[in-house]
């Protein structure tokens, strides 16, 4: 009886480190933050707010370390599932950025005081990008693909039911949600077409809801799902 309890436990920890285990690993998945790149305005910050401003080519030559050193964290950089459609766009602006690394060595090596001016706004201009192609839009806009990440790449072909039915009521409560949220500033100007997709995602996913709602399974439910998927896509697509 003893042994049987103690195989027991150990059958009972183990099935609770795996699950665990793939709550962890789902956790960085749906993770759109990349850290090296946020370390790297710790250095890019007293290039563009200090040294530039002030014409203090002496820093933009003492920061030159630290900005070899977050480059390459950053050129090492493994993007998270959930950003798989950016690496496209992530790996062109790599390369502009490591142009604009080659080129604040150079011109820092050199002691070329206008050149290390110009390199230093190429190498903030270039670290922004890089940033606005990882930050979503709005926190709305990343809780909505959150969900519809796990859907669309783990509860849909691993045929995973309960989990995938929970996730239709929270993905309809997300898209309630996209319809009050405030665009940023710098993309008030696709506010119009931004509310035009949202309302078009906010049908298609109240459509998968009540699809699920009503039992219903298969085609009919995989083709709601590549509905919602698709307008998805069309709304982010219009901050690429």
């Amino acid at each position: 009886m003893k042994k049987s309890s103690i195989i027991l436990g150990f059958i009972l920890l183990l099935c609770i480190n795996t699950i665990y285990s793939q709550h962890e690993e789902h956790s960085s998945e749906i993770n759109s933050s990349v850290k090296e790149l946020y370390d790297f305005h710790e250095v890019i910050y007293p290039i563009w707010h200090t040294a530039y401003p002030n014409k203090d080519y002496i820093l933009l030559k003492e920061l030159l370390p630290k900005v070899n050193e977050g480059a390459k964290n950053i050129y090492d950089v493994n993007l998270p599932g959930i950003l798989r459609d950016k690496e496209e766009a992530w790996n062109y602006e790599l390369k502009l950025f490591s142009k604009a690394i080659d080129l604040y060595n150079i011109t820092c090596l050199e002691n070329n005081d206008s050149g290390m001016l110009n390199a230093a706004e190429q190498l903030h201009s270039s670290f922004e990008k890089l940033v606005r192609i990882i930050k979503p839009v709005t926190k709305e806009v990343d809780e909505f693909h959150k969900v519809l990440y796990m859907i669309y790449h783990h509860y849909r072909p691993e045929n995973n039911t309960d989990e995938l039915n929970k996730a239709v009521d929270d993905l309809y409560l997300r898209a309630d949600e996209l319809k009050n949220c405030v665009l940023p500033k710098w993309a008030s100007d696709k506010e119009k077409d931004f509310f035009k997709a949202v309302d078009e995602l906010h049908k298609s996913t109240k459509e998968l809801k009540e699809l699920k709602d009503s039992n219903v399974e298969g085609q009919r439910i995989e083709s709601a799902i590549d509905r919602v998927h698709k307008d998805y896509q069309e709304l982010e697509a219009l901050f690429d």
